[in-house]
């Protein structure tokens, strides 16, 4: 450890002699790992348990119904009511299943009862079960419950942000919201979700019985719908157990819709585990999320690559100005694998400040280009309404996780970079090193 901190002095030394060419590889290295840090930050965004989604790994996803008429007819959408309620409520292994249905690319507009003024939101139809799939914190009041949605009451769940632009610091709870000419009571106040938190995200929350549209096809005996289903497993270790349950249901009810009905209904590949549904590119066919993870693994290697030979030829620029000293200091004994150890920690110091540069570049990236980053490789994500107050949290940036991933990067990037020239420097002969002095 002593040797480190030693090696790390040097390093300081040197950037110290050298400010240019400090300042160069330093802000190099902190953009080229900007760029790959706001990727990653994005990616765990994406699939790490965030409020309120803090259940992702335990989660299962069926968002798209498809059903085949002979070879050439196909009929899409979500999933039916009916299907969800007969044949996944009914399940043994999960431990909570939730149908919801966003309406996304429509125009919701909610007002007070004694105010003319109108705010756009997102409306999200849920169930009750939904409250228990998501781990909403609840500021005021409750959840509707289970005789809410069976009757249609209307009663609202609202953001803390919506009751904050409707009712000021006064309670929410127990007053009264008009939306879409229908007057609506609040049984609740959350803590907003974020914009990025994509299953979870909406302003104003009401049970889906209260849509005539999904109420008029409850009768209906299809697979496809306007719903979504999420399936909650007991564990994540059990989440597979869930998945092959829900599969060979699904066999049977395929056959048994194929000879009363004439189609054929397809799972297309789910239910998707979390991050799976993050990556899915098509709601027609099964993604095949192997040449997916692949070919962001080329991506990422590529972002590292590119700028790492930049920065290896300058780094090789400085071991030849240090040959001289190489040379010295083997002839009085130092082994070539100690000399290079020295050349690859100084450098990683180099590499740890741009890492640190490249950290903060790459919060601002993503903190002012959320829209359309998050927006990569993802289906059915538009852009939030005006009055969203809040994209990203601090938890969604600051957290170990990505501190570790910006960390691994660093050393990559430093062994890409720096490791031929320090090869080279080491094994120059001693001689010729000591000619150039």
């Amino acid at each position: 450890m002593n040797r480190i901190i030693t090696y790390f002095k040097q390093a300081y030394a040197l950037m110290r002699q050298e400010k240019l060419f400090s300042a160069i590889y330093i802000l190099g290295t902190g953009l080229s790992i900007a760029v790959v840090m706001a990727l990653s930050i994005v990616v765990y965004i994406k699939i790490a348990p965030v409020y309120p989604e803090t259940n992702r790994n335990r989660m299962l996803i069926m968002s798209y119904g498809v059903e085949k008429y002979g070879e050439n007819s196909t009929s899409l959408g979500g999933i039916s009511y009916q299907f969800i309620k007969d044949h996944l409520k009914t399940l043994k292994t999960p431990e909570a299943v939730s149908a919801y249905a966003r309406h996304e690319g429509s125009s919701h507009y909610v007002r007070t009862e004694n105010s003319l003024e109108q705010t756009e939101v997102q409306l999200s139809l849920t169930d009750e079960m939904f409250w228990r799939v998501f781990e909403f914190r609840f500021r005021e009041g409750a959840p509707y419950t289970a005789a809410d949605v069976q009757s249609a009451i209307p009663a609202v769940v609202i953001a803390r942000s919506l009751a904050r632009r409707l009712f000021g610091e006064e309670t929410a709870v127990g007053r009264y919201v008009v939306m879409d000419m229908r007057s609506y009571r609040v049984c609740g106040v959350v803590d907003d979700a974020s914009w990025v938190t994509q299953l979870s995200y909406a302003q104003i929350y009401a049970p889906y019985s209260t849509d005539p549209d999904i109420a008029a096809a409850w009768g209906t005996t299809g697979y496809c719908g306007d719903m979504q289903a999420v399936i909650l497993a007991p564990s994540a270790g059990k989440v597979d157990e869930v998945r092959r349950e829900i599969r060979e249901h699904f066999r049977q009810y395929s056959a048994e819709q194929a000879e009363l009905t004439g189609a054929t209904p397809d799972l297309v590949g789910q239910p998707d585990k979390h991050w799976e549904s993050t990556l899915r590119n098509s709601n027609m066919y099964p993604t095949n999320y192997t040449k997916i993870i692949l070919t962001y693994c080329l991506v990422f290697f590529v972002l590292l690559l590119v700028p790492a030979i930049s920065l290896s030829g300058m780094a090789d620029s400085r071991m030849e100005r240090r040959l001289a000293e190489m040379g010295v200091r083997r002839a009085f004994g130092a082994p070539a694998p100690l000399l290079m150890r020295q050349v690859l920690i100084e450098n990683l110091f180099f590499t740890l400040l741009g890492g640190v540069v490249g950290l903060l570049i790459s919060w601002i990236l993503v903190s002012t280009g959320s829209n359309w980053l998050m927006s990569l490789g993802s289906m059915g994500i538009g852009l939030p309404p005006e009055s969203t107050e809040q994209i990203l949290t601090p938890a969604m940036l600051f957290n170990l996780p990505v501190f570790g991933i910006a960390l691994v990067v660093c050393i990559l990037l430093n062994l890409l970079s720096a490791f031929i020239p320090a090869w080279r420097a080491s094994r120059h002969q001693i001689v010729d090193s000591l000619n150039l002095k």
